[in-house]
């Protein structure tokens, strides 16, 4: 594989884990053992590191490295889940009102692998196929650099999936949201939308 494709690789199983919340806060994030975690060089995890720390999700000190970084407090989660719809919802109205060519065809792929990552309780996958879902709206909207905004609106946020009685529940979720894009029901579409990423967290 490309060195690329690696660190992206790298990245998003780190990412995933951090919002899993399994690492302590605090807890430090040392190059070599994820490096041999990981069997790659030290590059890419270094090139992991910064990039979650511009996410917000890791804490970094000079002379100190990387460090876990804090869950955010109640209200200023109520704040970016809000502000974090707001912006979905913007992406997904500008989908439906303006399609792009090949956004069909790799959400639908998306929803598939979902699907079967739910049934297999691979959380990982899970969170990796959640977040590249969402991302899928804003890097097909035709507004370049939206994507990059949203990431960091992540960082301290612990995603909920233990509210699911089910992960399947989930992936439902995302297939109402699909279903009213593809229909061009842009009432449904953010109504589904709102239900995925407001009521967990009980903002209305």
């Amino acid at each position: 594989m490309e060195y690329r494709n690696v660190r992206e690789q790298v990245t998003d199983q780190i990412r995933a884990e951090l919002l899993l919340g399994k690492f302590e806060v605090g807890e430090a994030m040392r190059e070599i053992p994820l490096a041999e975690r990981f069997n790659v060089s030290r590059g890419p995890i270094r090139d992991a590191l910064l990039q979650l720390s511009q996410e917000g999700l890791l804490e970094f000190t000079p002379n100190r490295g990387s460090r876990v970084g804090k869950e955010w407090d109640g209200k200023l989660i109520t704040v970016m889940v809000d502000l974090r719809y707001k912006m979905e919802s913007f992406a997904m109205s500008e989908i439906i009102a303006h399609p792009a060519e090949d956004f069909t065809s790799k959400i639908r792929k998306n929803l598939r692998l979902f699907k079967l990552a739910c049934e297999d309780a691979d959380m990982a996958a899970v969170v990796q196929l959640d977040l590249e879902f969402h991302r899928l709206f804003l890097r097909h909207c035709g507004h370049s650099g939206l994507e990059s905004v949203w990431l960091p609106m992540m960082g301290g946020v612990r995603l909920p999936y233990s509210r699911h009685e089910m992960l399947t529940d989930s992936y439902e979720e995302h297939k109402q949201i699909v279903d009213a894009v593809e229909a061009g029901d842009r009432k449904a579409a953010l109504k589904a939308l709102k239900t995925n990423i407001l009521k967990p967290f009980k903002v209305s």
